[in-house]
């Protein structure tokens, strides 16, 4: 069966993902799904830009344990922004960021490139803090390529950077990295006792992830040792605070470590269920790495039931998933379980298949291990060789000029001389070859290093194209719910604000219709019809216009006209409503005040003022006309001395959403018209304001451009 403690496919490479994603942030690595949503709804709100760079900092890390793409798509926009606003470190820190989003695919080539380009932005500008996680990341990842020595190496220098500047989650990182390495090596009591210091330091900074992770690395120490009551209890709870953090990857760490508890115990139904949520928790997060591992186990659990079927189903996937990630210790275990099915079935060649598999890659394994050591003892081999050259060249260099002086007494010793110096000369020439041979392979792994970074860039550019293309989706979603908020604005007025004239016209005409009512009557009912039509029509052409203004942008004919002419129709246009109700109009221009602008709009700004100053007036009020000519720009005021606004109305004055307003005799209205009245104005290169106190009456002025 499975041994699960014998390869650091389910050691140290678990660790290192939770490592990672929990310590190297600013935040808690795993950042809960309702915070992401949270941010998100607030960053959609506008704000300056120095307001928006911390926002989008806490979203690219709270997208670590929640979706990978995601991060990586706001790693760049944070990035942009941070270069904007010349913010170095933040520039520098999103390199980390798009490095880890790599890194919890598996993609590690890329996530090095990223890492080692954020060491050197932070090494650049003296920011420790960078520095100490990018050399984290880098040890991360080296670690997952199988590479102890380099992990170590990197373990050891965040470390110290971390120290020198005194950044207690960056030490506890270091702490819990040493102690994988330690379990690594089934040193156990050494591996415990970093991750007891880990989980006390975590508890004092009430780092919620952290503790998780730590309980997390006990409960695997617990079982390694047999200590299966404790490993329980401690995967119990990681597996709670990681849940209620929102943490996928570590809940499904945890899930998978006690699914392996199950197993040991024999409770192997229980131990399904938690590989199988673990097995979901990787799918989401597209870590084939993780998800090959699980189902490798569960492959075991349906070994140990005689359940040949399930397990070959799942040795499958396995199969499948590490081929995918490029593991090929993953993949020996996979081929493991499919031997061991076949073996079960008593198919005695697809076992002697597979198992051919497993030897040859296990082969590969070895073969790749021992090229590193060859390549050292090379190394140090010819190291030794040279100086051993070095010494016999000056011995043989003492030797020649003893020779030279007693060459004639000793021939037969020149002859030997000579022999010797051949030999030393075919060593030389073979130690010439040899060396020409590394320095063309060196050339070759030069260029095939700079053809790996040519493949980094380009794919960066696509990166960067692709995330260019979906803020201009973004921006046209932005447009569309913008139109159809206006679209929905304008239901809503015609729904209510049309019904209400339309009612009292159908009610004017049932009592006509009725015959209940007098000559004198059907007077006065024909001057409140001619209201309610006039009402209605300027309801609907301030409608129209605002409407068109929204969807397609109000277009300017500007001419120029004697404004004295606009407000001459437009008080005879509202005659009959002025006479009802006994108002004194009072028009004091007196010589031509000739303006360029469009006619019809500065029409219709007139008309919407003079029907507000009519509604807002008491019986026998006045309403005031005045225009004149200031520093080449006209000014045009209406004032009347209705009942004013208070402070509150004033700050609304120009706001759609206050639309509901009743006047003297209960006329009702919207702001619509004002609106349309500030637009249309603004659009002809003129200002409006008004002045208003309540009770004594309001007066609204227009500045706008002469001829």
């Amino acid at each position: 069966m499975f041994n699960f403690y014998t390869c650091k496919f389910y050691t140290g490479r678990i660790r290192y993902i939770i490592v990672l994603c929990l310590t190297l942030l600013t935040n808690y690595g795993f950042a809960q799904k309702r915070k992401v949503d949270s941010l998100e709804k607030v960053l959609s709100q506008t704000m300056p830009d120095s307001s928006r760079l911390p926002l989008l900092q806490q979203l690219t890390e709270a997208y670590s344990g929640v979706d990978p793409h995601k991060k990586f798509y706001y790693a760049n926009i944070y990035q942009n922004l941070a270069g904007k606003l010349g913010n170095k470190q933040a520039y520098a820190d999103a390199y980390v960021h798009m490095g880890i989003s790599y890194g919890i695919q598996s993609k590690l080539d890329s996530a090095l490139y990223y890492f080692d380009v954020a060491y050197n932005q932070s090494k650049s500008i003296n920011y420790q803090l960078g520095m100490g996680r990018s050399l984290a990341c880098m040890a991360y990842a080296y670690d997952r390529l199988d590479d102890e020595q380099e992990s170590i190496k990197y373990n050891i220098k965040a470390l110290k950077v971390y120290k020198k500047i005194a950044y207690t989650r960056g030490i506890n990182q270091c702490l819990v990295n040493i102690g994988s390495i330690y379990y690594d090596m089934k040193q156990y009591g050494l591996a415990e006792s970093y991750f007891q210091q880990a989980l006390k330091s975590y508890g004092a900074v009430n780092d919620k992830a952290g503790v998780g992770s730590a309980l997390y690395e006990l409960g695997n120490c617990y079982q390694a040792t047999g200590q299966f009551v404790k490993a329980l209890i401690h995967l119990n709870k990681s597996l709670q605070i990681r849940e209620s953090v929102g943490d996928i990857n570590g809940g499904s760490l945890s899930r998978k470590g006690l699914g392996r508890l199950y197993y040991k115990k024999g409770d192997y139904s229980e131990a399904l269920r938690h590989f199988n949520i673990a097995i979901t928790g990787f799918r989401t997060l597209h870590d084939k790495f993780e998800e090959a591992t699980a189902h490798t186990m569960v492959a075991d659990v349906y070994l140990a039931l005689k359940q040949d079927e399930h397990a070959e189903e799942h040795a499958l996937l396995a199969m499948s998933l590490a081929l995918a990630a490029q593991s090929k210790i993953a993949i020996s275990d996979a081929l493991q379980k499919l031997v061991a099915v076949y073996k079960m079935r008593n198919q005695i060649e697809k076992a002697f298949h597979y198992q051919s598999r497993y030897i040859a890659n296990q082969d590969s394994i070895q073969a790749e291990n021992a090229l590193k050591n060859v390549t050292l003892t090379e190394f140090n081999r010819i190291r030794v060789e040279n100086a051993e050259l070095t010494a016999d060249n000056r011995q043989i260099t003492r030797q020649i000029t003893g020779y030279e002086s007693q060459v004639k007494k000793y021939s037969s010793v020149i002859i030997i001389i000579i022999i010797v110096l051949a030999s030393v000369c075919l060593l030389l020439i073979i130690q010439y070859r040899r060396n020409i041979e590394k320095q063309a392979a060196n050339k070759l792994l030069t260029k095939q290093k700079e053809e790996i970074a040519q493949i980094n860039i380009t794919l960066e550019k696509l990166n960067h194209d692709l995330n260019e293309q979906m803020d201009l989706t973004h921006r046209q979603n932005v447009e569309l719910e913008r139109l159809n908020d206006v679209k929905n604005k304008f239901f809503s007025i015609v729904s209510h604000d049309l019904r209400s004239p339309l009612s009292t016209l159908q009610t004017l005409l049932e009592i006509y219709h009725d015959g209940e009512i007098g000559e004198k009557e059907l007077s006065v009912l024909l001057i409140k019809l001619e209201d309610t039509i006039l009402s209605t029509g300027n309801f609907l052409d301030n409608l129209l216009e605002w409407s068109k203004s929204q969807f397609e942008g109000i277009q300017i004919n500007p001419v120029a006209f004697d404004v004295r002419n606009c407000i001459d129709e437009n008080i005879q246009l509202y005659a009959t409503k002025i006479g009802l109700k006994n108002l004194h109009i009072k028009h004091s221009i007196a010589t031509p005040v000739n303006l360029f602008a469009d006619r019809n709009m500065i029409s219709l700004v007139i008309r919407n003022l003079l029907s507000n100053s009519v509604k807002f007036c008491n019986p026998g009020d006045s309403i005031t006309f005045h225009a004149e000519i200031i520093d080449d720009r006209a000014v045009v005021y209406i004032k009347d001395t209705g009942r004013g606004m208070s402070d509150d109305d004033q700050d609304k004055v120009f706001n759609l959403d206050h639309t509901l307003t009743t006047g003297t005799q209960g006329e009702k209205g919207s702001h619509l018209g004002l609106i349309l009245c500030r637009d249309m104005v603004m659009q002809n290169k003129g200002i409006i304001w008004f002045e208003s106190t309540l009770g004594v009456g309001t007066t609204f002025y227009i500045d706008l451009p002469t001829v």
